[in-house]
């Protein structure tokens, strides 16, 4: 089993150092960030880009639906914070447009499933590869790098070649999820992808919270399909809406 621990924090005026404010401790393809003054640890599964925990204060934050680790390596795509891609949502249809012509799905595969799909099929991806676990004086992080274009069957649903590229980054008492994309196709990529964060409320009634979006267009459903056009998103923040919690 591999451990690798990179922690960061200061030196006293003394000389004798003080406890890590950040660190990032690898075990296997499991990078733990963590930080120490805010009191918050995120596990996160290298190979699937997953964090499958956030224990704040000792409060877990993400809804756990399993007791082992192997479980959650299981069915990932519904624990943690799954990545949706190459789509996100629902589609209208088993068949995407980009560049003035129709991509249709080959249902056959299996990795796209029913008449309006949702959600793409990258949420149980076990291909990404770790680049960097790393805690300096300021944060903690961990990134993995997905190459979509080695895996033929992606490929025949969404002919673009193209990486992605994942950081999650603790920092300040919050988390970050920083994505990349890099298209290698000749052609232009369309880009539609989301997240879909479990999370789990630990201190109040379910009708008390909100959640601020940073989104500029707000996308209509009629019921499930997208309706559109969209409506300028209202909020606090650029772009942001506040939302109750559905």
């Amino acid at each position: 089993m591999l451990l690798a621990v990179y922690a960061a924090g200061l030196s006293s005026a003394a000389g004798v150092g003080a406890p890590a404010a950040y660190a990032a401790v690898r075990t296997g393809d499991v990078v733990q960030l963590q930080d120490t003054r805010a009191g918050i640890v995120v596990p996160v599964v290298t190979t699937l880009s997953n964090a499958y925990e956030m224990v704040v204060k000792s409060q877990q934050v993400i809804r756990k639906t399993f007791s082992e680790l192997a479980d959650f390596r299981a069915r990932p795509g519904l624990n943690g914070v799954p990545l949706l891609a190459p789509f996100a949502n629902r589609l209208d249809e088993p068949a995407f447009y980009a560049n003035g012509r129709k991509y249709s799905f080959d249902m056959g595969l299996g990795n796209v499933r029913g008449p309006i799909p949702i959600h793409g099929f990258l949420t149980g991806a076990k291909d990404w590869r770790l680049v960097e676990a790393k805690a300096d004086a300021h944060a903690a992080w961990v990134t993995s790098t997905l190459d979509f274009y080695r895996n033929p069957q992606w490929m025949k649903q969404f002919p673009f070649a193209h990486t992605i590229t994942m950081t999650f980054r603790l920092q300040d008492g919050a988390l970050e999820v920083r994505t990349r994309i890099d298209n290698l196709s000749n052609d232009p990529m369309p880009v539609a992808i989301g997240f879909h964060p479990y999370f789990q409320l630990t201190d109040s009634p379910r009708d008390e919270w909100t959640i601020a979006l940073d989104a500029r267009t707000h996308w209509r459903l009629a019921p499930i399909r997208p309706a559109g056009p969209g409506r300028r998103a209202s909020g606090s923040g650029p772009g942001a809406s506040d939302s109750p919690v559905m």
